[in-house]
């Protein structure tokens, strides 16, 4: 029986209980450095997004302002434009662009929507939220100056916490109107 047990070459408890904490030790650290991973990677791809968006709610805008007509008499009578290429109003931004339809840019549920010819249409997905949006316009309604439109955005990317990506963005856009 003596020799039987001096033989033995078994793995104790303890040293199994040892093994079992190092290796629990080495995965908990590899899960915790890849979640860090993926959690970088998530607030990249929300602040790439983000910029995207911006980016292409910019271009339309910048398309058609642009191209924006001086209003003159019966055209777009709400807008109360007066002889002017722009009007402005708080965070609105009104003109008539090159088909000859009456527009308007404005801030609705915190995201950038547009009204153009009665109809309305978002130009920013749900995931951006607009926190501010400004239009500052120089328009004196002679031919002294060049019409153009200065837009301030502020932004940022809705979903978590952590994910959560701002962002100011700011243009200025003269209009292509000539008397």
């Amino acid at each position: 029986m003596q020799k039987f047990a001096k033989n033995n070459k078994g793995v104790t408890l303890l040293e199994m209980v040892v093994a079992i904490a190092i290796f629990s030790v080495a995965i908990l650290s590899a899960m915790g450095i890849f979640n860090m991973a993926i959690e970088g990677q998530r607030s990249a791809l929300a602040a790439q997004n983000l910029q995207e968006s911006l980016r292409y709610s910019l271009e339309m805008m910048g398309k058609e302002i642009r191209m924006a007509q001086k209003v003159s008499g019966s055209d777009c009578p709400d807008f109360g434009m007066g002889n002017k290429v722009y009007r402005t109003s708080a965070s609105e931004l009104y003109f008539k662009n090159i088909k000859g339809e009456c527009v308007k840019y404005f801030l609705d549920n915190n995201r950038l929507k547009i009204n153009r010819a009665g109809n309305e249409d978002f130009l920013t997905p749900d995931e951006i939220k607009i926190n501010k949006l400004s239009f500052y316009v120089v328009d004196d309604g002679v031919a002294s100056e060049q019409s153009r439109v200065t837009v301030l955005i502020e932004a940022e990317a809705v979903g978590k916490e952590m994910h959560k990506q701002k962002m100011n963005i700011q243009t200025t856009i003269s209009s292509r109107y000539y008397e």
